[in-house]
């Protein structure tokens, strides 16, 4: 139930304001790999789909492309990254590498999704480039969000189910 929180908070979070792609999605994500069965992990990539439909149609006021299945192809990508690095071992040091990994797999993706998908820039391989280039403050802030967030979000996570285990053992 805890995890389901975390889920539907980050979900929320994203239509607060806050700075292009500093977001706590993929700090849920990570979460979610670690704490939820595998089973359910269908769940917050559906929540994340369903808020990318809501923020293009009530936010942004635009409809989303063909890029947004780039989008959500990392947000499985992120997941799986996720199961192999995080699952049963959870260190600080994992943590920092897997969320930087996904920052970075999420650029990547998303923006080779705008490239080949869009008409913003030439489908060269300057083109590809260009695209890259003009992400870079979008993946400083995602790669900044993203740090904070997983250690914001693991580390209350943990005090939480720290204190809901002490609680069950004192009943």
């Amino acid at each position: 139930m805890l995890i389901m929180l975390f889920v539907l908070g980050a979900v929320a979070m994203r239509f607060l304001p806050h700075a292009w792609n500093f977001t706590p999605v993929v700090a849920m994500l990570l979460l979610a790999a670690v704490w939820m069965k595998p089973k359910q992990l269908w769940i917050p990539v559906v929540a994340l789909m369903a808020s990318d439909f809501a923020l293009n149609i009530w936010v942004y006021k635009a409809s989303g492309g063909l890029d947004q299945y780039f989008t959500w192809a990392s947000y499985l990508v992120i997941l799986g990254l996720a199961l192999v690095a995080l699952k049963g071992r959870v260190r600080v040091s994992a943590l920092i590498g897997t969320s930087v990994a996904s920052s970075t797999l999420f650029f990547l993706l998303s923006n080779f999704g705008v490239w080949v998908t869009g008409e913003m820039y030439p489908h060269t391989l300057a083109g590809l480039m260009t695209c890259y280039t003009m992400g870079i403050p979008f993946y400083r802030n995602a790669a900044i969000g993203d740090l904070l967030y997983v250690g914001a979000f693991f580390g209350l996570f943990a005090v939480i189910h720290q204190r809901q285990a002490a609680r069950a053992l004192a009943a």
